[in-house]
């Protein structure tokens, strides 16, 4: 809430700047920022997700996780599927940073890893696709993963073969989103989303595995298709997803 642009903060100030913070703010603050609560899949949801999205791989170029928070998902990817290059764009400066902080440590356990045998823990990542797993990607990995402090609606998706989203809390951006990536996004890539489904003539659904499945939520596997450019797409009043259905997964999630 404080300024990313502040470098040096003697007391005094940082004491003005924490007075200007009103109860509304922090209210909206909490609002702005929901995917701390819901903003992540765990370790044996990704390891199923990755499992199914593998053998529908057209190519391998670049794999893209669009909000991808505190990069999570790009290094799950990154030691489940084998791509040319993975990517994770985010808005939210801090967790921007906080990434690029887990992912030297990340990088760390990689050496440290390819330096020993591959054992059944890293061997469970590998998945029967045409781009398989080996030291010589491991041994990669650093130079292939990078993480970009932006606006999804400002990357550039061209070479994706996979798109990943936790698209939970863009409701109200799917329309948007959707437009984009048919437009932009090549031919056979696959993008995948949570609760909420892709309408648009661009995308074929590929697989859908509703809630408690594989996740605590609904996912989706799309297929670009077609040739564009397409038309803007209006907001749907359907969100693909049962409001009700999807309060009581989240509940339960929250243990509340």
């Amino acid at each position: 809430m404080i300024s990313d642009l502040t470098t040096e903060t003697d007391d005094d100030e940082l004491g003005h700047q924490l007075n200007q913070i009103t109860e509304e703010k922090l209210k909206q603050w909490i609002i702005d920022d929901c995917s701390l609560i819901y903003g992540e899949l765990k370790r044996e949801e990704l390891d199923a997700f990755f499992a199914e999205a593998g053998p529908l791989l057209e190519h391998n170029k670049e794999f893209i996780d669009l909000g991808s928070g505190l990069g999570k998902v790009v290094m799950t990817a990154a030691v489940s599927l084998v791509f040319e290059s993975y990517l994770g764009v985010e808005l939210i400066p801090y967790r921007h940073k906080l990434a690029i902080k887990q992912f030297e440590n990340f990088c760390q356990r990689v050496s440290e890893c390819i330096a020993e045998p591959l054992d059944d823990a890293n061997g469970s990542y590998i998945q029967d696709t045409p781009f398989q797993l080996n030291s010589g990607h491991f041994a990669q990995i650093p130079t292939k993963v990078s993480f970009q402090s932006g606006d999804m609606f400002a990357c550039d998706v061209s070479k994706a073969s996979l798109i990943f989203m936790y698209s939970t809390c863009f409701g109200s951006l799917m329309h948007k989103i959707a437009n984009k990536l048919g437009n932009e996004a090549p031919e056979g890539c696959l993008v995948s989303t949570t609760t909420y489904a892709i309408n648009h003539p661009g995308f074929e659904l590929v697989k859908h595995f509703p809630a408690n499945s594989i996740a605590w939520t609904d996912m989706r596997i799309y297929r670009r298709v077609g040739k564009g450019p397409w038309p803007e797409q209006k907001e749907s009043s359907s969100s693909g997803s049962d409001p009700q259905k999807w309060k009581e997964s989240a509940r339960e999630l929250l243990g509340v």
